[in-house]
């Protein structure tokens, strides 16, 4: 049998070709994301605060989704690189095991806890509808959400980049066909306002979960899908689960942060927590390349690692870590240049302006080192490492609320801003100083055993 193209083909070119088709559909999943604020933006400014209170509970349910298909897509990246095919079917069904399980739960959220969790956050009942209303119909139906993430990490993990962008864009491109239709009344359809935002997103996860489940059995031959193999093997959850947990907490740790900051930012005014929502899909649409590449590399780098070459993995982190910082370099120069146009798309009050302005130039003068931080999570991940990638969004969140309400005391909400780089230059500093020990420990440690065992054939024969 041929081997996978992750292990053959120059580093440069792998990257290039699984790269592309990633960052594409990143982008256009982030557009989305930025799309569907902009038209809800144009509902009022409560509609967006309750979007950005929306977030934290939102980005738990995603962050467990990503979580267990990361643990899924090391592992069997792992196990393809070392040619078990059993294990590799194995995981991919206890992948779709794990997630249905995860729906489950989000469901019943849903149904029964939206209505206190906006309640802790503000005591406007207006806001609180509206989120509800919002929140409620993205928990209950996240079953869309959880198979089309594991869907397109199982591409990923084979190298079926071309896979993950259909999968990814044809959810983003139903939603953005869906939204102006759903929220403001459009061919037949009634004006459902917030709700409509909501129902767009769900039925583009629900479309991008078929075509991805169509896709995995018809193209990526490289996994037997059998309901067999999805029958609990508790090896096997136990192998991703102890991946996915740190991965899982790793993205879960920016709800609690967005929750942390938008409760700072409500003391000054209602409209910073809409300027920081409005921040974090802007730099999420500028980031996505990023994690495009991030993604890209968990598969290429946990193949190699199950195939032990070493030299492969050293030259592809070289190179992914390169290419992400002169894309955020871009990404700095946007934000500081044009920051009043960025925000203006979003109908923009002029409050929300000066707030704006210098929020977005200040948290941008740290980006190329986001860039490092994103790209060396990714690798940490690859190698069974997610603790580490874990601990550092743990010390961004610490230091990132610490600073801010430190220096909210101040009552000058600009300082505030200031907590941002703060925390990207503290978390830059964990993520070389973990770096270097996973080179030390796991990839030239391996290197060294693998030459100590060359040499006992060696001595043997």
């Amino acid at each position: 049998m041929n081997e996978n193209q992750m292990g053959t083909l120059s580093e440069g070119r792998l990257l290039l070709k699984m790269s592309i088709p990633m960052i594409l559909s990143v982008l256009v999943q982030s557009l989305y994301s930025l799309v569907d604020s902009i038209f809800v933006g144009r509902l009022g400014e409560s509609a967006l605060t309750a979007i950005s209170l929306a977030t934290p509970m939102a980005t738990i349910m995603l962050s467990l989704a990503f979580g267990l298909s990361i643990g899924v897509n090391a592992l069997l990246s792992q196990k393809l690189g070392e040619g078990d095919k059993k294990a590799v079917n194995r995981t991919a069904g206890n992948g779709f095991t794990l997630e249905i399980i995860a729906c489950l739960v989000f469901m019943l959220i849903g149904l029964f806890g939206t209505r206190l969790f906006f309640s802790m956050q503000t005591g406007s009942i207006e806001i609180q509808d509206l989120g509800v209303s919002y929140l409620s119909i993205i928990m209950i139906f996240s079953l869309g959400l959880m198979i089309q993430t594991l869907a397109e990490r199982l591409c990923a993990s084979t190298g079926k980049t071309i896979g993950c962008m259909l999968i990814l864009s044809s959810g983003a491109i139903i939603n953005l066909i869906l939204d102006p239709i759903m929220i403001f009344g459009m061919f037949g359809f009634p004006a459902m306002g917030i709700t409509g935002a909501a129902l767009a997103t769900v039925i583009g996860q629900w479309v991008a979960a078929i075509i991805g489940v169509l896709y995995n059995l018809f193209f990526n031959k490289e996994i037997i899908y059998k309901f067999k193999y999805m029958l609990p093997d508790f090896k096997i959850m136990k192998q991703v689960i102890t991946i996915a947990i740190p991965a899982t907490l790793t993205y879960a740790l920016t709800s609690v942060l967005a929750f942390g900051i938008n409760m700072i930012l409500i003391g000054f005014t209602t409209t910073a927590p809409a300027v920081y929502i409005v921040y974090v899909r802007i730099q999420g649409f500028v980031v996505m390349p990023v994690w495009g590449i991030r993604n890209t590399l968990v598969s290429i780098v946990a193949y190699n690692y199950g195939a032990n070459k070493k030299d492969r993995i050293i030259r592809t982190i070289r190179l992914a870590t390169i290419t992400s910082v002169i894309v955020m370099i871009l990404g700095t120069v946007l934000f500081i240049a044009i920051p009043s146009q960025l925000l203006s798309v979003f109908n923009a009050s002029s409050a929300m302006l000066e707030i704006g302005i210098p929020a977005l130039r200040i948290i941008s003068t740290t980006f190329v080192l986001t860039a490092v931080t994103t790209i060396f999570g990714g690798v940490f991940q690859a190698l069974n490492n997610s603790s580490k990638a874990f601990w550092i969004a743990f010390m961004q969140a610490v230091v990132l609320l610490g600073s801010a309400f430190l220096i909210g005391l101040y009552n000058q909400l600009t300082l505030v801003w200031l907590a941002f780089p703060i925390s990207e230059i503290v978390v830059f500093i964990m993520a070389v100083y973990f770096m270097r020990q996973v080179y030390v420990r796991m990839i030239k440690d391996k290197e060294d055993s693998l030459e100590i065992n060359t040499q006992e054939i060696i001595n043997a024969s």
